[in-house]
């Protein structure tokens, strides 16, 4: 969820609750405010109506201003209360439905007689009153919300601006080029981070520059005197002045010497495919690619007695890559499932359309899958690889855009590729 989504939800939700409480008290207390209201009106007809209750008695007024009704009840003897508010239903003849009355009901003497009367006044006009007055609050929350709302993506996109530009650029951010290069921000906690930001990526830039040329020269400077190790043990084989002793020596000097050749290649390409150094693209159709590299390790699958079951639902499945890293991950991923492989198993290789599926038999993995495209992660009982195979795979697919995935289910190593949009069937 995005800061200015989840700043928003938290003002509205936390607005809304508290307009929704203070909503509930406004209420309360402008009924309360009505209800005393009702109160003094009937008080001050009480008064009226004890100044003039012979009349009452006496049939010559039937009802005063501001009262709805009036009730007069002869009272037992020695009966006595204080007066007393209330509310009650009554039946309406002018609208001919039941309505809410407030009532006061208080004891008048008249003759030395006692009476109980009860004044009654509607309440549907101050009812009417809160609800009208309710309605409007409540319209006014709902645009004050909306406001609040509008106002605060308005102040928080302009208050931001800075930091999603800073974001944006981070994104864009590559140590292979230029130090990152930030705009000037108006708000001091952003020039904080803006100094932040340029030193770090600075340090980086620099830092994986010194780490490139390391890398290139100490790669270009073994190959030398690798190939001289391995010259002049090769002339030393030739010799016949060495034993036997000797010879296995030579031998297990040369092998080192092959097996660090090997080690230094492979870490110069990854570090090449890492600096984008292969710029070359060639529209490579997938089913040539893998036929041909089938063919060269046909007497390796033979030896081994596997089986190739290939699916090729779409023959006309393309990549656009360079040649060299094409031939390198196909290579890797063949080679991969035939040294995994079970003897007299099989490899299933599938092309559908968008994506490339490579499996093979054998057991479960002795490490977790998250290890499997990382660095000299490797089956220790199986001898002559570096474990690196898999992570230049995976090299090349960040490289191109490939989706690499891998699935073990009923005993097969799956490996899937997932093709970009520009990978096409023609």
């Amino acid at each position: 969820m995005k800061l200015l989504t989840k700043t928003t939800l938290y003002i509205a939700t936390l607005s809304m609750f508290l307009f929704f409480i203070m909503g509930i008290i406004f209420f309360q207390v402008l009924k309360n405010m009505s209800l005393s209201e009702l109160n003094r009106e009937l008080t001050r007809i009480q008064k009226v109506v004890d100044d003039v209750f012979p009349h009452f008695l006496g049939g010559q007024l039937s009802g005063l201003p501001g009262l709805d009704s009036i009730s007069i009840q002869p009272a037992s003897p020695g009966l006595v209360f204080e007066d007393q508010f209330g509310d009650t239903l009554m039946f309406d003849t002018r609208t001919h439905q039941f309505r809410t009355f407030r009532y006061l009901h208080f004891l008048a003497d008249h003759g030395g007689s006692s009476y109980t009367v009860k004044l009654y006044k509607s309440t549907t006009p101050a009812d009417k009153l809160v609800e009208q007055v309710t309605l409007l609050m409540t319209v006014m929350v709902i645009l004050f919300l909306a406001g609040i709302f509008f106002l605060n993506r308005f102040i928080f996109a302009n208050l931001w601006k800075d930091f999603f530009d800073t974001l944006d650029k981070l994104k864009q951010f590559d140590t292979v080029k230029e130090p990152l290069e930030l705009g000037e921000p108006d708000v001091e906690e952003f020039i904080e981070l803006k100094k932040v930001l340029e030193r770090m990526t600075m340090r980086l830039s620099s830092d994986y520059k010194e780490l490139q040329e390391y890398t290139d020269h100490t790669t270009h400077e073994l190959q030398t005197p690798l190939a001289v190790i391995k010259t002049k043990t090769e002339l030393l084989m030739q010799s016949s002045n060495l034993g036997p002793e000797e010879m296995q020596l030579i031998q297990s000097i040369n092998s080192s010497a092959n097996h660090l050749s090997r080690l230094n290649t492979t870490l110069a390409l990854i570090t090449r495919i890492e600096n984008q150094q292969f710029i070359g693209r060639n529209k490579i159709y997938l089913v040539d690619l893998l036929d041909d590299q089938l063919e060269k390790f046909q007497e390796l699958i033979d030896l081994r007695e596997i089986t190739v079951v290939r699916t090729y639902s779409d023959r006309k499945q393309t990549i656009t890559m360079d040649q060299g890293l094409a031939d390198i991950m196909i290579t890797n991923l063949l080679k991969n499932a035939i040294v995994h492989n079970r003897d007299a198993g099989k490899i299933f290789l599938e092309i559908k359309n968008g994506s490339f599926g490579i499996s093979n038999e054998g057991s479960p993995l002795y490490f977790g899958e998250k290890e499997l495209f990382k660095r000299f992660v490797r089956d220790k009982k199986k001898t002559g690889n570096f474990g690196l195979g898999l992570s230049i795979v995976k090299k090349i697919c960040d490289n191109y855009g490939f989706k690499i995935s891998y699935n073990y289910k009923n005993q097969l190593h799956t490996f899937t590729i997932l093709l970009p949009d520009n990978s096409s069937s023609f």
